[in-house]
């Protein structure tokens, strides 16, 4: 097991002593902090928020009530001769009650004794293109209603339940989205001295209620910022009678704990539930309205993620802030170890990089009088071996030329051996006086001729190998120039099985290169090929351009490489076949490197060798 550095230990110090009770500390004073302000927001925020617009809607509801009993007092006078010249001043009288139809009601229906309909008007914010369609509507008479029977047996107020009236809208049981399709209906009793009273009926106007709801939700939304929150209106039967969310007017709550609670709610509660779709919320609510008829919940409804969403984002800041102190803690620590460990640590660089193969390389004398004991001691070392690499250097050169000259002399021998073969046969048979020594003479001229052709071919390889210098470096078309060493190879392999097809892949692009010393590569690949295959090869020359690099395959169908010798392809004097320098691939690496690339086996099957040049493409 490695031991602990001293950086590690000093961290680990600080760490322990510093930076873990600072986060406890914030830790539990968030939490505590937390759950002290979700507190205080879900026990008064939304409940006091709810009774606020409960009392909102009370007030409108009593104002239309009164509005109603006012006009109940002006009616008396009119029921009571029914006059033409009183109905028109009871309806002067009517205009003149402020807000009335233009509010608190959208219809107003006064019916004398016997139920007949002697004045009604519908409301100023209705659409006045259907006027005609509502007047159709207004039956003549009233006798027969429930409420008409009820109002002047009963005598006082007499409240409808909410809904869309049939004296407005054909069809009540249609769940209408609208607000200004639904109402509350108000019957009162206007007494007359003798004989039975008439009765006074109104519509309170709903789409107030839901303007109190919108407005509401405009503080949630705008002030408070809760985009999701919901205010709505049940009754007591659990029906949803207003919500900012249109599409739930008329829908019930459904037989829940929650509906169950809201439906009997009778003073400011407050309550939390999760919805189907695993969304936690937080609810206020609080009644307004008293009766049967008028008895309604205002609930307010908000997402927990929003609702605290701001302690929330207090919370991410507190953590932010204990993290960053612990990372300022852990630089500061790291800062102060490293000012310790700083001169171990330009030791131990200084090792590695002489182990690499860096002798040029010295420590400085630093870190008190043992540290810097150990510095000059590791100098003399590092200078002890540069003068070591120094004389192997020499050995090695030696040892090169040695061999050099060993192969160069192994490699002139063979010619030569034909050549002394020839002559001493050509002094024999003329010594004899054969007359075969005119023959034999071309004989020996030819083995001359072919023997130095082939020192030729060796000096010229060894003095590639020895100093490979691309001399004449002129930027060419790729595929241009691939066509071109196509054409020579095919002079150079005229008369053999040697198929070259060329694949051009990088439309103009270009590179800089010694067109003779990478030709010479090339065909030197080609070369290989044919001998790996006399009986016949064909070979491909594909070229690629990616980014700024030249790629040029060398594909053939030969036998491929074998395994065993892959990884000594390109070192010097390494051949598989019976004669030659074994310089071929070495020569064909020097140069590609010396253009700035890279040449590589890529793969090898029977049937499937690949050889890929990897070049700068030119700027």
């Amino acid at each position: 097991m490695r031991s602990i550095s001293l950086a590690s230990r000093f961290l680990v110090t600080l760490v322990v002593s510093a930076v873990l009770p600072l986060l406890l500390y914030g830790w539990f004073s968030l939490r505590g902090m937390r759950e002290q302000i979700d507190e205080q927001v879900f026990r008064v925020f939304l409940p006091q928020l709810a009774a606020d617009h409960a009392q909102k809607i009370e007030a409108q509801l009593e104002r239309a009530d009164q509005a109603c009993a006012i006009v109940r007092e002006i009616a008396r006078r009119a029921l009571q001769d029914e006059t033409p010249a009183e109905l028109l001043a009871f309806e002067e009288q009517v205009e003149l009650v402020p807000d009335l139809l233009d509010n608190c009601l959208d219809l107003l229906l006064l019916a004398d004794a016997d139920g007949r309909v002697v004045y009604w008007q519908d409301g100023q914010r209705l659409d006045p293109d259907t006027h005609g369609r509502r007047a159709a509507m207004i039956p003549p008479s009233v006798a027969d209603q429930v409420w008409f029977r009820e109002a002047q047996q009963k005598r006082g107020a007499q409240f409808l339940p909410w809904g869309r009236s049939p004296l407005l809208f054909h069809d009540g049981s249609y769940r209408s989205m609208d607000p200004g399709c639904h109402h509350l209906g108000l019957a009162l009793d206007v007494p007359k001295p003798d004989g039975a009273p008439g009765v006074l009926f109104a519509l309170l106007r709903w789409s107030e209620v839901q303007l109190v709801l919108d407005r509401a939700r405009e503080v949630l939304v705008d002030r408070a910022a809760l985009p999701s929150a919901r205010v709505f209106l049940v009754d007591r039967t659990g029906t949803i009678v207003a919500h900012t969310n249109r599409a739930r007017y008329g829908t019930s709550l459904g037989p829940s704990p929650l509906a169950s609670q809201l439906v009997t709610a009778d003073h400011m509660q407050r309550f939390a539930y999760v919805d189907a779709d695993g969304r936690a919320w937080r609810i206020g609510c609080a009644p307004c309205g008293s009766g049967a008829a008028r008895s309604f919940v205002v609930g307010v409804a908000v997402p927990e993620a929003e609702l605290f969403a701001a302690s929330d984002a207090f919370e991410r800041v507190l953590l932010v802030a204990i993290v960053v102190s612990i990372l300022v803690l852990m630089v500061w620590s790291l800062v102060a170890s490293r000012a310790i460990t700083a001169p171990v640590k330009a030791l131990v660089a200084a090792t590695r990089r002489i182990a690499a193969g860096d002798l040029a390389v010295s420590v400085p004398a630093r870190g008190g009088p043992e540290l810097s004991e150990l510095a000059g001691s590791f100098n003399q070392m590092a200078f002890e071996l540069v003068l070591g690499r120094q004389k192997l250097a020499h050995a090695e050169r030696d040892q090169a030329w040695a061999e050099m000259a060993r192969q160069v002399a192994h490699e002139v021998k063979n010619p030569l051996q034909p050549m002394r073969m020839a002559a001493q046969l050509l002094q024999r048979a003329r010594a004899e006086g054969d007359e075969r020594a005119e023959l034999v003479a071309d004989r020996l001229a030819r083995t001359v001729l072919e023997q130095t052709d082939a020192l030729d071919r060796i000096a010229s390889d060894f003095r590639a190998f020895a100093g490979v210098a691309p001399q004449q470096q002129v930027p060419v078309v790729v595929d241009d120039w691939l066509a071109e060493v196509r054409g020579q190879g095919a002079g150079l392999f005229a008369g053999k099985p040697v198929v070259v097809n060329t694949a051009p892949g990088a439309p103009g692009a270009r590179f800089v290169i010694d067109q003779k010393a990478m030709a010479r590569v090339l065909l030197n690949l080609l070369q290989n090929a044919h001998e790996a295959a006399p009986a016949g090869v064909v070979v491909a020359l594909a070229t690629a351009q990616a980014g700024d690099r030249i790629e040029i395959r060398v594909t053939d169908d030969g036998p491929g490489v074998p395994d065993a010798v892959r990884g000594r392809l390109f070192e010097p004097y390494f051949t598989t076949k019976s004669s030659g320098t074994g310089l071929g691939l070495a020569i064909c690496r020097r140069l590609v490197e010396a253009h700035g690339g890279h040449i590589r086996l890529d793969s090898s099957v029977p049937g499937h060798t690949v050889f890929v040049l990897d070049l700068p493409a030119a700027r």
